[in-house]
């Protein structure tokens, strides 16, 4: 299952969710262990559009309860993934760039007028170059994200 055809399938979150959507995210991506980056990144992406589903205001309580579940029973697969995929204290800088693009789908090119062009992210990315702080601030102001996340953890 692509991304985009997740998105299609969960685009009437917006709106009052209708049962059958959730009936079909469960057949389709039922909760269950993670084992892959493309299904990380499918679970991640519901959860997300849930999770917006539940900020709009008109959702009706039996649908708040349906999404809340389902939040509930896939979360804790992809925080296991997450743990054993990127265990705290072993993150580079690089490592949280390459997650965050991945999981916003992002490219080096889509980067490039954030850090100063391709050939600079992909020197970062494969370590030739660090984040310098003007790096970190426009990265954590486009992933809203803090900017300690880009510091290498202390040994």
């Amino acid at each position: 299952m692509t991304t985009r055809t997740l998105e299609r399938k969960l685009r009437p979150l917006g709106k009052p969710v209708q049962w059958a959507l959730l009936k079909w995210l469960y057949l389709r991506l039922p909760p269950r262990p993670i084992l892959n980056k493309k299904t990380h990144a499918a679970y991640s992406r519901a959860l997300s559009i849930l999770m917006r589903a539940l900020e709009e205001s008109g959702i009706s309580t039996d649908d708040r309860r349906s999404i809340e579940a389902y939040l509930e029973a896939a979360a804790p697969f992809i925080e296991e993934y997450e743990k054993k995929e990127f265990p705290l204290g072993q993150t580079s800088p690089e490592d949280m760039l390459r997650f965050l693009m991945e999981q916003n789908n992002l490219s080096q090119y889509d980067l490039a007028s954030d850090l100063g062009g391709q050939p600079v992210v992909s020197d970062i990315l494969h370590g030739k170059r660090h984040l310098t702080r003007e790096h970190i601030e426009r990265l954590s102001l486009r992933f809203h994200v803090s900017p300690a996340a880009f510091y290498p953890a202390p040994a």
